[in-house]
């Protein structure tokens, strides 16, 4: 009887031990997590814990294996138009409202494909993922980029069956291969209609892994202006890790990828990709002997709890520069020439406004709260400001001309201490300044 109950004894006590353990902060890369077992339950969303469940190998594994029976997808071949005219019938399947959109440029021809889930709050905004169809000659693109669409397709599926305040697009884009020229044409167009775009998280090979850090980490490639994707991103993923054991880890930008055409036409986007190395990419040898079916499971699990969060939560404050136009060549204040330069996309230049003269710039503000006013700024330096809608200015420099290159930035201020911006690159000829002689 004695033995027993020091049997028992070392039992609690063993038991009390681990129970403390479990509610200690985990440190990951030198960051607290601060998960105890109360703050799982308190901070994780039922309904995003919901849909992570839903997502299962066989729903993302039957995406892919439908996409790979297509085989080498090359922009403007059969192959490719199958695969899209398969994607939109996946996604009308679940209930969204669906588009196919022609594009052409440069003796390529292909269609984009869009599926939405409209937001529900009167101050929506449009979060956008997105993935590319097409693949390399003689590649199946198994990885780039089966391994994003069959997580778009995913990710939509479990999606549509829930609401959120912001607009979110699913849109699986072609010829990212010959020049990311579907999603130039979708951004340029979107730019053109106005279209409020938050943040385009733009997955492209995440289906592989053959590390034990790699398993463990997603990448967020953004430039600087899109930092604040990552960042969110990265709270989202530390929060579900107990689900998951999957993290972000944010990257500096890379421009080949379908993001860079809408950061070039002033959004924010990112290029989310696999941490290790894939040596087979744009090779015959991308095929599906190569991924990791585990890894792109949780990494399409994560994805979806990022994007279900950003989605869900109401944003209270948004500013849109609206003049001058992206991609246009201005006489002072008249826009005289549409610069179609989607070729240029090494440069980062395809959404470049050019201006001879004068110009003006108009902001739009759209919010919950009273704002305070707007300022303007040339490389981030303060130049005007404007405390009544229309927001505007007439561009010119404070102690010398606007010549060359520079960054027009608009930031909105409001009465709660909110803070919001948007940018873009202008290249202009221009003499007049603040403090000039004539």
């Amino acid at each position: 009887m004695k033995y027993k109950l020091i049997s028992l004894l070392i039992s609690i006590m063993l038991l009390s031990v681990s129970i403390n353990i479990l509610n200690q902060n985990l440190t990951v890369n030198g960051k607290s997590t601060n998960f105890n077992t109360s703050t799982i339950s308190e901070n994780m969303n039922p309904d995003v814990v919901d849909m992570i469940q839903s997502i299962n190998h066989t729903l993302v594994y039957d995406y892919h294996q439908a996409l790979m029976s297509f085989g080498p997808r090359y922009t403007g071949s059969k192959n490719c138009s199958d695969a899209g005219n398969y994607l939109y019938d996946s996604f009308q399947s679940i209930g969204l409202n669906t588009e196919k959109t022609i594009w052409n440029f440069k003796g390529f021809s292909s269609y984009n494909i869009e599926a939405t889930i409209e937001g529900t709050h009167p101050n929506k905004a449009i979060f956008i993922m997105s993935a590319h169809y097409d693949c390399t000659k003689g590649s199946l693109g198994a990885d780039d980029d089966g391994s994003g669409v069959a997580a778009l397709l995913a990710i939509a599926n479990v999606m549509s069956k829930y609401s959120f305040n912001n607009t979110i697009k699913f849109v699986a884009f072609s010829g990212e291969e010959v020049g990311t020229y579907g999603s130039f044409s979708y951004a340029r167009d979107a730019y053109r209609n106005e279209e409020n775009i938050h943040a385009v998280l733009n997955v492209d090979m995440i289906g592989y892994a053959n590390s034990n850090e790699g398993g463990k980490k997603i990448r967020f490639h953004s430039p600087k202006r899109s930092e604040w994707i990552v960042e969110q991103a990265t709270q989202i993923s530390y929060l579900y890790e107990p689900l998951l054991d999957i993290t972000v880890q944010g990257r500096p930008n890379y421009i080949g990828a379908d993001h860079q055409a809408f950061v070039d036409y002033g959004y924010d986007g990112v290029w989310i990709a696999h941490h290790d190395g894939y040596p087979w990419a744009n090779t015959p040898e991308d095929n599906p002997e190569h991924l990791n079916w585990s890894y792109q499971l949780k990494a399409t699990k994560v994805l979806c709890a990022i994007l279900a969060e950003m989605s869900l939560k109401p944003i209270s404050l948004q500013i849109q520069l609206l003049k001058p136009y992206e991609g246009y060549g201005y006489f002072g204040k008249k826009p005289l020439l549409l610069l179609d330069l989607g070729s240029l996309w090494s440069k980062e230049k395809r959404g470049i406004t050019m201006v001879l003269g004068t110009t003006n710039a108009e902001a739009r503000v759209i919010s919950d709260e009273e704002i305070t006013y707007v300022v303007f700024c040339i490389n981030n330096n303060f130049m005007n400001f404007d405390s009544t809608p229309p927001y505007t200015w007439d561009i010119q420099g404070k102690h010398a001309p606007p010549i060359g290159s520079y960054t027009l930035r608009a930031y909105v201020y409001s009465e709660n201490g909110q803070v919001a911006s948007d940018e873009m690159d202008i290249w202009s000829f221009s003499l007049n300044y603040y403090y000039s002689p004539w």
